[in-house]
């Protein structure tokens, strides 16, 4: 268990820096090709439009801020919780987020790749 919780670690890391760097080849790499992400405002991307609205700067990723990290791995499925203060423009328009986050990583063939991501904003009262 240890090995893989460290495996997913580093691969948090490299997509979280991928988003950052709007890195489409690995994130082409680290994504599940049935990927289903769920933003905070409800709008769901699979893999191919994720990724484009990254590379489109649809979502134009300025800084992330990773906290509270919990994993649960589960034989063939690792848990990945996070509380993400993020500063995003979202088609232009600049957003301070404030969020949870739960990424789902599944083993697929040589790696693990995330297969979905649920994220909601954090509410006033459990700030």
């Amino acid at each position: 268990m240890d090995a893989v919780m460290t495996i997913i670690q580093r691969l948090e890391d490299e997509r979280y820096a991928a988003m950052l760097a709007k890195d489409v080849e690995a994130l082409d790499r680290l994504l599940h090709d049935d990927l289903v992400y769920m933003h905070s405002s409800g709008v769901a991307d699979s893999k191919a439009s994720y990724i484009d609205g990254v590379r489109d700067r649809v979502w134009d990723y300025s800084r992330i801020d990773r906290s509270d990290h919990t994993f649960k791995i589960r034989r063939e499925l690792a848990l990945v919780f996070n509380r993400l203060s993020i500063s995003i423009a979202v088609r232009g328009v600049a957003k301070e987020l404030d969020n949870r986050a739960l990424a789902v990583w599944v083993p697929d063939g040589e790696s693990w790749r995330v297969i979905a991501v649920q994220s909601g904003a954090v509410p006033p009262s459990a700030k």
